[in-house]
C-alpha cells in the first residue's frame, strides 16, 4: 500500500486547496519581495549617507587646499570669498563651503548660510560650535541638531582658518526618496508581472488539474470510454499519462471481465439447469434403483420359480411328445378322409353337370310354349276382330276369344318366369360345379398340406426333444441365476444407498449453483454499469 505520511503543518497546508495555496503563495512572494526592496533601500539610505559625508570631507579637503593657495596671495580674503560664493551658487544639494578664523571668529561663506550654520548654534552634546571650534585642533566634524545639518571641517594648512563643509541631513533623504520611488514601481511593476505569470500559471495548472480530476471522476463514475488525453512534459502530463494507461488496462479488464462473467453467467445458469436436471435424473434413479432392487428380490423368487417350471416343462414336453404321435395317427386318417371326400365332389361334379343338361333342355321345351302361346294370342286377337265383324252372332265367339287371348298371355307370363327360374338354376349349377371343381383342387391341397402337417409334427417331436434338454438346462440355469441375483440384490442394496447419497450431493451442488448464478448475474450487472 502506498501512503504518504504528512508532518503536522505540511498537513495543515496539504488541506488547503490549490487557488488558496497560490493566493497566500502570491502574498508571500509579494512581501518578501517587499521587505527585499525595503532592505536593498535601507541599505542604499546607509551607503548614500557614507557616499555624502565622503563627498562633503573631499569637499573640505579640496576647499582647504585652495584657500591655502589664495591666502598666500595679499587679497587672499578676498579671493577667498568669491570662490565660496562661486562653490555654493552651483552646489545642487544644498552642500556649502565656508571658512572661519578661529582667533577671530571671521566667518567667509555664502550670506545664505548664515541662517543656517550659525557659529553660535548648539551641537547634539550641548556644546556651542564655536566653542568646539576653537578647542579642537585638526579635522572634526559636527552635527547641528536643530538645524537638521552636519559638516566636516578641515584646517588650511598651518594657519588659523578652518575649511568647513556642510550639508543638510535631508541631502541623503532625498536620494533615499527618489530610489524608493524608483524601487517602488519597480516593485509594482515585478509584483504585477508576477501576479501575472503566477495566474497564468496557476490557471494553466489548474486547467491541468481539472482534467486530471474529470479523468478521475469518469473513471469513478465508471465511465471509462472517456479518454484523459493531456499533451505535455510536466508532472501533470506525466500523472495524466499515468492515468491513460490505468484507464486502458482497467478498461481491458472490465472487458474481459464482462466477457467472463457472461460466459460464467451463461455457464452458471447452465450448470444450474443440467444440476437441476442431474438431480431430478439421480431421484429418478434412487427410484429405478429402489424398484430394481425390489424387482431383484422378486426376479430372484422368479428365478426359483422358473427352475421349478423348466422342470415341470420337460415333464410337459415329454406328454406333448406322446401327444404328438397321436397326432401323426389322426393326420394319417385326415388325409385318406380328405381323399374320399375329394372322389365324393368328383361325382357330385359329374351330377352337377348332368343336371345343367337336362335343365338346358328344359329351357328349350319352355321356348316352344313360349312360340305357342305367343301363336295362340295371335290367333284369339284375329277371332276377336272376326267375333266382332260378325256381330250380335259373334258375341260368344268373342268372349271365348278374349279368355283364350288371356289364357295365351298367362302362359306366357309362366313361360317367362320358367325361364328366369332355369336360367338361375342355371347360374346356381355352373357355380356349384366351379365350387366343387374349387374344392376338388382345395382337397388335394388339404391333402399336402396335411402331408406337410405331418412331416412338421416330426420336426415338432425333435424340437420338443431339444426343448426337453433345454428346459433341463435351463433348471440348472436358473438355479445358479437365484444365487447371482442374491448377491444382484445385495449390490443393488448397496447402489441404492450410494445414489441416495449421491442425490444428497446433487441437492446441495443445485443449490450451490443456483447461488453462484446469482453472484454471477449481480457480478455481470455490476460489470455492465462501467461504460468501455
Amino acid at each position: 500500500m502506498s501512503q504518504m505520511i504528512f508532518r503536522p503543518w505540511e498537513k495543515a497546508v496539504a488541506n488547503i486547496k490549490l487557488v488558496p495555496k497560490l493566493i497566500l503563495l502570491m502574498v508571500f512572494s509579494t512581501l518578501l519581495l517587499v521587505a527585499k526592496q525595503l532592505w536593498d533601500a535601507n541599505t542604499f539610505r546607509d551607503s548614500v549617507s557614507e557616499v555624502t559625508e565622503a563627498q562633503s570631507h573631499s569637499l573640505a579637503l579640496r576647499s582647504a587646499e585652495m584657500a591655502k593657495e589664495l591666502l598666500k596671495e595679499e587679497n587672499g580674503t578676498s579671493l577667498l570669498q568669491r570662490v565660496v560664493s562661486r562653490e555654493n551658487a552651483t552646489s545642487e544639494i544644498n552642500q556649502y563651503i565656508y571658512f572661519t578664523n578661529r582667533k577671530t571668529g571671521e566667518v567667509l561663506a555664502h550670506p545664505s548660510i548664515r541662517n543656517f550654520d550659525g557659529l553660535n548654534l548648539p551641537l547634539e552634546n550641548g556644546r556651542m560650535l564655536t566653542e568646539v571650534i576653537r578647542n579642537t585642533q585638526g579635522e572634526f566634524t559636527y552635527h547641528l541638531a536643530n538645524e537638521g545639518r552636519h559638516g566636516i571641517a578641515v584646517p588650511v594648512g598651518n594657519t588659523d582658518w578652518l575649511s568647513i563643509s556642510s550639508q543638510p541631513d535631508s541631502a541623503a533623504e532625498q536620494y533615499y526618496n527618489a530610489y524608493l520611488i524608483q524601487v517602488a514601481w519597480q516593485t509594482a511593476l515585478m509584483i504585477v508581472a508576477f501576479m501575472v505569470i503566477l495566474l497564468g500559471g496557476s490557471n494553466l495548472m489548474l486547467r491541468q488539474i481539472n482534467c486530471l480530476i474529470d479523468g478521475m471522476r469518469n473513471m469513478a463514475q465508471k465511465n471509462l470510454s472517456v479518454p484523459v488525453v493531456m499533451d505535455c512534459k510536466d508532472e501533470f502530463g506525466e500523472l495524466a499519462r499515468e492515468l491513460e494507461k490505468s484507464r486502458i488496462q482497467l478498461s481491458s479488464v472490465i472487458k474481459t471481465q464482462r466477457h467472463s462473467s457472461e460466459e460464467l453467467s451463461d455457464m452458471a445458469e447452465v450448470m444450474s439447469i443440467s444440476m437441476d436436471e442431474t438431480r431430478e435424473s439421480a431421484k429418478e434413479q434412487f427410484g429405478e434403483i429402489d424398484q430394481l432392487a425390489s424387482a431383484m428380490s422378486e426376479m430372484t423368487s422368479t428365478v426359483q420359480d422358473v427352475a421349478g417350471h423348466a422342470r415341470a416343462a420337460s415333464q410337459a414336453t415329454e406328454a406333448s411328445r406322446e401327444q404328438v404321435a397321436n397326432g401323426q395317427q389322426y393326420v394319417s386318417n385326415t388325409i385318406s378322409t380328405i381323399n374320399k371326400l375329394s372322389d365324393d365332389i368328383r361325382e357330385s361334379a359329374s351330377v352337377v353337370n348332368q343336371v345343367e343338361e337336362r335343365v338346358e333342355k328344359i329351357s328349350s321345351v319352355v321356348v316352344t310354349i313360349q312360340g305357342i302361346s305367343e301363336q295362340t294370342n295371335l290367333l284369339a286377337l284375329n277371332a276377336a276382330i272376326e267375333a266382332a265383324r260378325a256381330g250380335e252372332m259373334g258375341r260368344g265367339f268373342a268372349v271365348v276369344a278374349d279368355e283364350v287371348r288371356n289364357l295365351a298371355q298367362n302362359t306366357q307370363k309362366a313361360t317367362l318366369e320358367i325361364q328366369d327360374m332355369i336360367t338361375q338354376l342355371q347360374s346356381s349349377a355352373q357355380q356349384a360345379v366351379g365350387l366343387m371343381e374349387q374344392s376338388v383342387v382345395e382337397a388335394v391341397e388339404s391333402v399336402e398340406s396335411v402331408s406337410k402337417a405331418g412331416e412338421e409334427l416330426n420336426l415338432i417331436v425333435e424340437q420338443i426333444s431339444q426343448i426337453n434338454d433345454m428346459n433341463f438346462h435351463i433348471a440348472t440355469a436358473a438355479e445358479q441365476q437365484a444365487s447371482v441375483a442374491d448377491e444382484m440384490n445385495q449390490n443393488l442394496t448397496n447402489v441404492r444407498e450410494l445414489v441416495e447419497a449421491s442425490v444428497t450431493v446433487v441437492t446441495e451442488l443445485a443449490e450451490t449453483s443456483e447461488s453462484m448464478q446469482g453472484n454471477a448475474e449481480k457480478l455481470d450487472l455490476k460489470i455492465k454499469e462501467f461504460a468501455v
